[in-house]
């Protein structure tokens, strides 16, 4: 049976570039390519750093370790903001007094933040930084305040090096750092040859060495020339599929974005499980990978926070990616559908 899942393969390009990076920073603006999404970041931070003296970040309390990992080795404070089972950022006006960074996430493609608390901080001088590694594609990906952009495409297709740093006004005032040799090789091999169990080993080393690591020349022309509009209508048909083929009344399993807007490309079709240890196993044995994000990271302390803990322990991933057809996204469907109880 054909496995659903896992890693991406070399993505294909086409001659022509895509426009993307075109669209992504203005003409006054600074693009790096970067290795990682986490690099990405660190490398924004680093210059927001010359200038920020108060360092208290505002940051998402779901989120992955690395997301957090570049504010504690840029000497950032963080201060969490909570989430709602809708994914739904719910910030707190009393911090605007607090804090001189705001992080963004648009969840898996689906922004769902109060913009106008954006411009409540964009009035007070508090830096924006957007993470955009999940709404890379959407068309509102990016709030158009932000001051810095930095994410990564790593989940969304096989580069080697698949980070970004944008700073939306002015050049950057901080130097790149030549790619870490010993995580391209790690990550080129994981893409090259399928089943070699390389994707952690690269990984583990990353969380150890993430600095302001550019990405390589290879990595930066497949971001450049890949179709991107290609892969943000599959994903988004896949998405669908999905979502058509699943019964209401699920027992068990609840889907977080059960409509998908026209603006959105989605990176993952994502549900609350309430079994969803079992549930990943069944999935597993019918050749479907699914995912967690996240395990809770150290910086985060969950005591008092219910509803983030209901998120991380709930929340489960299945691929809706350009590898896949229609057809595909059935098997996911039937496959919820059985675990949920609905055979028919």
């Amino acid at each position: 049976m054909k496995k659903i899942g896992g890693t991406f393969p070399p993505e294909k390009t086409e001659p022509a570039e895509n426009g993307y990076f075109d669209r992504v920073c203005p003409v006054n603006g600074d693009l790096k390519f970067m290795m990682s999404g986490r690099c990405g970041s660190y490398f924004c931070l680093c210059d927001i750093g010359l200038y920020d003296q108060k360092k208290v970040a505002y940051v998402p309390i779901y989120t992955c370790e690395t997301v957090l990992a570049p504010f504690v080795k840029a000497g950032y404070k963080l201060k969490f903001y909570e989430i709602d089972r809708n994914l739904h950022s719910v910030f707190d006006p009393a911090v605007l007094d607090e804090i001189s960074l705001i992080s963004l996430c648009g969840y898996y493609g689906f922004v769902n933040y109060d913009h106008e608390f954006v411009k409540a901080c964009k009035d007070r001088g508090i830096v924006i930084l957007e993470d955009v590694t999940h709404s890379l594609l959407s068309e509102d990906g990016i709030d158009p305040l932000c001051g810095y952009v930095g994410g990564s495409f790593r989940k969304w297709m096989g580069v080697p090096c698949g980070g970004i740093a944008v700073k939306m006004n002015g050049k950057f005032n901080c130097k790149t750092l030549p790619p870490h040799p010993e995580h391209l090789d790690l990550r080129i091999r994981t893409i090259n040859e399928p089943g070699n169990d390389l994707f952690w080993k690269g990984e583990m080393l990353l969380r150890k060495i993430f600095d302001s690591y550019a990405s390589d020349e290879s990595s930066e022309y497949t971001l450049r020339h890949v179709d991107l509009s290609e892969i943000s209508r599959k994903r988004r048909e896949n998405y669908s599929a999905i979502l058509a083929g699943l019964k209401q009344d699920l027992m068990g399993i609840h889907v977080i974005f059960p409509e998908l807007p026209d603006e959105t490309v989605p990176s993952h079709f994502v549900i609350f499980a309430d079994e969803r240890d079992a549930l990943q196993n069944y999935l597993s044995e019918r050749s479907i990978h699914s995912t967690v994000y996240w395990p809770v990271s150290p910086f985060v302390d969950l005591e008092g926070h219910e509803t983030a803990r209901y998120i991380y322990d709930h929340i489960l991933a299945v691929p809706c990616d350009q590898r896949y057809t229609p057809e595909d996204m059935l098997r996911i469907s039937e496959a919820l559908n059985r675990f949920g109880g609905c055979n028919e």
